[in-house]
């Protein structure tokens, strides 16, 4: 299972369809879409005029749209072989109703289209289709936009695909993998997402145009089940298995010691050579972990959340040691996300604050400036030397310093920011090829080393930090570390029960080893391929995704608990659509595939879901309170779940602050006009909007309300949010 990940800068969200991607905007980057211009390309490319007019006989509706934007894309990226023409067309100028389309520019051949429309809920369960329907349709698209591919691929979903999409509660998605001499080709597939109205959303083409290797292998399958017995290794690494939900609807998110794969790790065997192969295709045994040094943090140690000041003054020595930088107080401090999430499509986030800073020439030093970004602990997550776009875009690298040469400065770096990490951090080789080069350096505008972390040895999958370091003078240009499910500090220290051996005998009796056609991993840290884009002829284990608990021994399926998080009922239920929106839109959470729609809604656990109800509907107050400690709940102190809910609550003027012995009462069934009351703090800042604002019920204020009513009031609101 592949992790991915996304870096937003303030209010602004972009979105790739890709993993491992890193980009830190720079300090004076405007919001926008940012487009590349090429030169005319070969003769042999559709024109612009051609490529518009196969869009539009596409059998989706695009009545009424109009072409905003259209550029001819050669980058090769998400599976394509070759140049595309990418498009983008609007309904009407608000964006509310948008989509996208990608053609290959020599073929015409539909590679990736995406239907985005504002989500407007609708108020009953009217024409929701059944899987099976939804399956036609999906089957019918494929035939039309991809007549070519019929006696070359599998039934939809016989075989898993590496797909980081959640789970899908109100749409179907299909996946149609290539088969050739009946070998599976699990990289190369079309995929058809099929909306509850039997609309196609989204298709992606994942095909490789040039010649396969030959399918006749060299070695048996005996052979080659005898060399995956002595050759593969799975590793221990501390690895997120899964939200575990705890009580108010609150997650919590655990690292378990388990064993799996990395990018470094041999997992095929290459069927030509009888040599173990990792997912970059690379035949070399499994990489050495060795820390940059030695220092480590005191184990056990608590993380304390720091105000503002005190990380302002964490990050002012930082700059003044390190870069004999000053505060520079003509920028204003602006925040910061940054996002990572995995197979399943649960997400983990940290906030960072920026602070800026301003170094003057000294010397042989030119003068620079550069932001810092702390995270609510005092990390440092982010930092980001100012450039201009056109300086990085427009710089032509003819001799640029070896791969490990900038390796070595973005070590050193390392050193200096976490003096007191040193031996938990650990570099990951992965030195672009010669040919992603010159994108590599025009896009990031350097070199991308990528760092990963230890706890006690053992690596921590999902938290890495990536250095990115000027070609040209070796100079540390950008850092992001990606949010971790879990915080370091707070990983429980596990020991394993089972040994590698017995680790991969489960996995045998979960999946089995299996002929197919194998494409070497594209690796989004850098937004471009790291090798070569060659298919290979493997042996390999097919079948359910997941990893061996390395403490209970048994098979922890992603794909069961995927399933888990679909609720299965509330289908008879006479709010069914409301709360599979509630569902989509992660206001309630399923456990074990079931949501349990007719319990009551407790007041803390109704808190946290108005709490992301603001956030979701930008219900956002015009002034904020401090929830200082005297004024705060007598039942909710620091060690309360709820606590950072209920603070946050009183500063966003949700809930008003204790005036003196007051409780909260978290645990008490929330009634009615408690609901009302809150939904009138949420809506304060929202005078100006028209429209009767919405309330659960009409009378009963002290009816206990249930999910299935807060799914109600909370398909109100998001049509409530819709008017402006």
């Amino acid at each position: 299972m592949m992790k991915c990940f996304l870096f937003i800068k303030s209010a602004t969200m972009l979105t790739i369809m890709g993993c491992y991607f890193f980009s830190v905007p720079t300090m004076n980057e405007k919001a926008g879409i940012v487009t590349t211009v090429f030169a005319a390309g070969p003769a042999s490319y559709l024109t612009k005029e051609q490529a518009i007019s196969l869009m539009k006989k596409i059998p989706i509706d695009t009545n009424g749209y109009v072409v905003e934007d259209i550029y001819l894309n050669e980058t090769i990226a998400l599976g394509q072989n070759g140049a595309v023409w990418t498009s983008y067309w609007v309904k009407d100028k608000s964006g509310n109703e948008s989509l996208f389309i990608d053609v290959d520019a020599t073929t015409g051949n539909l590679v990736q289209f995406t239907k985005s429309t504002v989500d407007k809920p609708k108020q009953t369960a009217v024409n929701i289709i059944s899987e099976k329907e939804a399956l036609k349709k999906a089957e019918a698209f494929v035939n039309s936009v991809a007549p070519e591919v019929q006696g070359h691929i599998s039934k939809a979903n016989e075989y898993q695909v590496d797909d980081s999409l959640p789970p899908r509660v109100m749409d179907h998605v299909f996946h149609f993998v290539r088969v050739e001499n009946d070998i599976p080709f699990l990289e190369n597939y079309l995929q058809v997402i099929v909306d509850s109205q039997g609309v196609i959303g989204s298709y992606s083409r994942q095909w490789y145009n040039g010649e396969l290797p030959s399918p006749v292998p060299a070695i048996s399958a005996e052979e080659a089940n005898r060399r995956w017995d002595e050759s593969v290794k799975p590793a221990l690494h501390y690895v997120y298995t899964g939200e575990q939900i705890g009580k108010y609807g609150l997650p919590h998110r655990k690292m378990v010691l388990a064993y799996a794969y990395d990018e470094k790790a041999p997992v095929f065997i290459d069927a030509m050579t009888n040599q173990p192969m990792t997912i970059l295709g690379e035949s070399i045994s499994q990489q050495s972990r060795i820390p940059i040094g030695t220092s480590t943090r005191t184990l056990g140690k608590e993380q304390k959340r720091l105000m503002d000041d005190e990380k302002r003054e964490k990050a002012d020595e930082i700059a003044r040691k390190m870069f004999q930088a000053m505060p520079d107080r003509q920028t204003k401090v602006g925040g910061s996300t940054g996002i990572s999430w995995n197979g399943f499509g649960e997400v983990s986030s940290s906030s960072a604050k920026s602070y800026y800073y301003a170094r003057p020439a000294q010397g042989k030093e030119k003068a620079m400036k550069f932001q810092l970004g702390m995270d609510d602990y005092g990390e440092v997550t982010i930092f980001s030397v100012e450039e201009e776009h056109s300086e990085i875009e427009n710089r032509i690298y003819p001799n640029p310093i070896p791969y490990e040469k900038a390796q070595a400065a973005a070590i050193d770096f390392m050193k200096k920011l976490y003096p007191d990490r040193q031996g938990e951090l650990y570099t990951i080789h992965l030195p672009p090829t010669e040919e992603s080069k010159k994108w590599l350096f025009e896009r990031n505008g350097g070199y991308y080393i990528t760092f990963g972390w230890l706890k006690q040895g053992i690596p921590i999958q999902g938290l890495e930090t990536g250095v990115i370091v000027d070609p040209v003078n070796g100079e540390v240009m950008g850092m992001h570390t990606f949010p971790a499910y879990q915080p370091l500090e707070m990983i429980q220290v596990q020991k394993p029960r089972i040994d590698e051996q017995k680790a991969k005998q489960v996995e045998k009796e979960n999946k089995e080893l299996r002929l197919t056609y194998f494409m070497p991993y594209p690796e989004w840290r850098q937004g471009t391929y790291l090798v070569s884009r060659e298919p290979k002829l493997v042996y390999r284990m097919v079948g359910d995704d997941g990893v061996v608990d390395a403490d209970s021994g048994e098979w922890v399926s992603y794909t069961a608990y995927k399933q888990s998080k679909i609720p299965k009922d509330i289908a008879a239920h006479p709010h069914y659509l409301a709360l599979l929106y509630a569902v989509k839109d992660g206001y309630f959470p399923v456990t074990n595939s079931k949501l349990d729609p007719d319990q009551p809604v407790t007041r803390g656990e109704f808190l946290r879901i108005v709490l992301k109800a603001q956030e979701s509907y930008d219900f956002f107050p015009d002034y904020y309170e401090v929830a200082g400690e005297e004024r705060f709940f007598t039942d909710i102190d620091e060690g309360h779940p709820l606590y950072e809910t209920v603070k946050d609550a009183i500063e966003r003027g949700l809930i008003q602050a204790s005036t003196g012995n007051k409780q909260f009462d978290p645990d008490r069934n929330l009634t009615n006009s408690e609901a009302n009351e809150m939904i009138a703090g949420l809506l304060q800042g929202n005078r100006e909007k028209k429209g009767v604002l919405p309330v659960v019920t009409t009378g009963q204020p002290t009816k206990i309300l249930t999910k299935a009513d807060v799914a109600r009031l909370l398909m109100e609101l998001k049509a409530y949010a819709r008017k402006v």
